[in-house]
């Protein structure tokens, strides 16, 4: 179980879940780039150009400017972050900590199986893992078109992550289709929690693109081993 504590850097907030061997978390809203370099200061930040694809840098393989959409990391000393303002974060690590990382899902990467890309590049079992979903819009909120109905029907989960609303359009819930797909590939359902946080709802806590517009505000999403 992952539980995480509010914190304060610098008149800004954000969420950290620590020990001795691993610090993970998310900030809240306007938390600046510059103060989470000086938190994490000698560390470096590790940034992707996010592309919505299924591409996983490992730490080695990392270089400014890399493209992907998940951190693999298997040494201490360096910072992992993924960006998103709706999308969802999935955080993950082994029980010995000697490999971790985060990824970012949304309906793309989820469309791609970004996260059963995971699984396959994970070190050693799989089912030694845990997984940690974080802020991001809750299906209340995430209404979609036909399209992406259509998209994910031939899934596993496909019909089960929509409900159809009223007016033509679906609610999706994307933590519901990655969860699912975890447990297909094996991983034990006490083995995957969640924050239980809407970027949507959270008005006051969170950056939302779909609530917000082109605001460029992002949540950092950020997994350090020591």
């Amino acid at each position: 179980m992952i539980l995480l504590q509010s914190r304060c850097f610098e008149d800004h907030r954000f969420q950290v879940y620590e020990n001795e061997r691993i610090i993970l978390g998310f900030s809240e809203i306007n938390f600046p780039a510059a103060a989470l370099q000086r938190f994490f200061n000698p560390r470096p930040l590790m940034f992707l150009k996010q592309i919505h694809s299924r591409i996983i840098v490992r730490d080695q393989d990392w270089r400014a400017g890399s493209e992907g959409d998940g951190m693999l990391l298997q040494k201490p000393g360096v910072v992992a972050v993924i960006q998103t303002a709706d999308c969802l974060p999935l955080f993950f690590f082994a029980d010995d900590y000697k490999a971790a990382g985060v990824i970012h899902v949304g309906w793309r990467g989820l469309s791609k199986e970004i996260e059963v890309k995971l699984l396959e590049m994970l070190p050693g079992n799989r089912q030694k893992y845990w997984f940690y979903l974080g802020p991001a819009i809750e299906k209340k909120c995430y209404p979609v078109g036909e399209e992406l109905f259509q998209k994910f029907n031939k899934k596993p989960y496909g019909e089960s992550i929509f409900s159809k609303r009223h007016d033509g359009k679906f609610l999706m819930d994307i933590k519901a289709g990655l969860v699912m797909s975890l447990r297909r590939a094996g991983v034990a359902a006490g083995r995957i929690s969640d924050c239980g946080l809407c970027t949507f709802c959270l008005t006051e806590q969170f950056p939302s693109y779909r609530r917000d517009g082109k605001t460029g505000k992002r949540i950092y999403n950020f997994l350090s081993l020591r």
